[in-house]
């Protein structure tokens, strides 16, 4: 049997189907046709490749493509408009290639009950980027699924990029220009979308986020307001119904405040954030403004030079559809109503010089330190990548607190420290899968990994970055899938 006759099992059914109608007539059955089908390469991506093709009378369309001896893969089905009588033209998205490989792809439609397969094509991948050769995730173990992603940096070129459950480069996006890149995601549209910027929540330097298309195309660029100053921390794409509805994220603005009783310079340059949302039009406004609810006392994570007094860090958007706001040198997260700005409530470690709403409870290191990628589960409670910077010795966890609004507590429900023990003195990321495992990042310093753990703590993964520079990597996060959003 011929590769090209091994089709899906739900193919071979709908062409089962097309060979009557339903009285069992010989009525005559409009297939899809091709006409024309060509593979090149993608320009933004060479582990990648674009399939050209023009085509009748077909409701779908994806590819097929091996290599070698390895397993038949197919990308997912892509609409081609209706079934058209008329030829249209279309492409079809390959990713997740390997480097320097020699492919054979062909494409199969989906029309009016009917399945057809296209010629096959030879398509060869290229070379990665030299900084991209030398970059892994090195595991004993393979990952449990899909792909991690994070952001990567060689010194003048920022670099989005997933890898495979083996630990290699399967997908990425180079930016050229000098300018880091610092949060990226996976957006809910299935696009990633990703903050490029120097500035590390106080310098006054312009920045933008950018939202990609899988095969990293650029279909929207988002940009502080006028006197204001993008952050590079969090950004989220919102939706309404699936229909594109802004974005939400942070900006930051500056001013010269004197310090002198403090300590500082009579003339000193401050800043402070506002959580800002944009709507689909692109009109923005201000959530919350840290300058009407914080004081500069309340920092407790002194930066050295320009002071960025609050430095949040993650924005979460909880199931209630109201936001909470992780602020590092505060060392406290708050929600906030997203209709009126209103402080809703406030979990302050023992070392912040806020109040809290929260005492925390169960927890052999009394609280969190430092904190970043604060994140609200689906059952209230909160989930912290702590720090640690203020515990005795310094050493950095995953913490997860069950907020009880009546007893004013927030119980331990899950903590999780790797052993050796690493300290991440900055960035660092937590995320919770549905199987209710967690994915930790220790990302900044001299261990460099993305561990994922069970309720119980144990390990299925623990991959080490492994570079020949420079990286700064700001989270790892896992994504199911390259071509579309699915929950992990």
């Amino acid at each position: 049997m011929s590769l090209k006759a091994a089709l899906p099992i739900a193919a071979i059914s709908l062409f089962l189907l097309a060979c009557g109608d339903d009285n069992g007539s010989n009525v005559p059955i409009v297939k899809p046709q091709f006409s024309a089908f060509t593979v090149a390469a993608n320009p933004n991506n060479v582990l990648s490749a674009i399939a050209t093709l023009t085509l009748a009378n077909a409701d779908s369309v994806h590819a097929v493509y091996w290599t070698g001896g390895d397993a038949i893969q197919s990308t997912p089905f892509s609409s081609q408009g209706g079934a058209s009588a008329t030829p249209v033209s279309g492409t079809a998205l390959l990713l997740g290639l390997r480097p320097g490989t020699a492919y054979h792809v062909y494409l199969e439609a989906i029309g009016h009950g009917s399945t057809i397969s296209s010629d096959t094509a030879a398509f060869t991948t290229g070379a990665l980027p030299t900084f991209l050769q030398s970059v892994s995730l090195t595991s004993v173990s393979p990952a449990s699924f899909g792909y991690i992603l994070t952001s990567l940096w060689d010194g003048s070129t920022a670099y989005i990029t997933a890898f495979d459950s083996a630990g290699n480069v399967a997908w990425y996006r180079a930016f050229p220009g000098g300018i880091p890149a610092e949060e990226t995601k996976q957006q809910a549209n299935g696009d990633f979308t990703a903050v490029l910027t120097t500035s590390h929540g106080g310098e006054q330097v312009a920045g933008q986020a950018v939202e990609l298309t899988p095969d990293g195309s650029i279909v929207r660029t988002f940009t502080a307001a006028d006197g204001s100053y993008l952050d590079g921390h969090e950004f989220w794409l919102l939706f309404n119904n699936d229909a594109y509805d802004g974005a939400l994220m942070l900006q930051y603005t500056a001013r010269h405040l004197d310090l002198s009783a403090h300590g500082g310079p009579s003339d000193t340059l401050v800043t402070g954030h506002q959580l800002v949302r944009q709507d689909a039009g692109g009109s923005q406004h201000v959530v919350f403004d840290a300058w009407d609810h914080f004081q500069l006392t309340d920092n407790v994570e002194p930066t050295s030079g320009q002071i960025d007094f609050d430095h949040p860090n993650a924005i979460s958007i909880a199931p209630d559809g109201n936001y909470a706001v992780s602020w590092r040198n505060l060392d406290v997260i708050t929600k906030i109503d997203a209709s009126t700005g209103d402080l809703l409530w406030t979990l302050a470690s023992p070392f912040s010089a806020r109040a809290s709403d929260f005492a925390i409870t169960g927890d052999p290191l009394n609280g969190f330190s430092a904190q970043h990628s604060a994140r609200v589960l689906a059952n209230g409670n909160v989930l912290i990548f702590d720090n640690g910077t203020k515990h005795a010795p310094s050493v950095s966890r995953a913490v997860e607190y069950q907020l009880d609004s009546s007893a004013h507590t927030a119980s331990l429900a899950f903590q999780y420290k790797h052993a050796p023990p690493i300290y991440t003195n900055f960035t660092g990321s937590v995320q919770r899968f549905v199987n209710g495992n967690t994915l930790v990042g220790f990302t900044f310093g001299g261990t460099l990994k993305a561990t994922e753990v069970t309720p119980a703590g144990d390990v299925v993964y623990d991959g080490t970055l492994v570079s020949s520079g420079s990286q700064t990597p700001y989270r790892f996060t896992k994504v199911r899938s390259l071509y579309r959003y699915e929950q992990p």
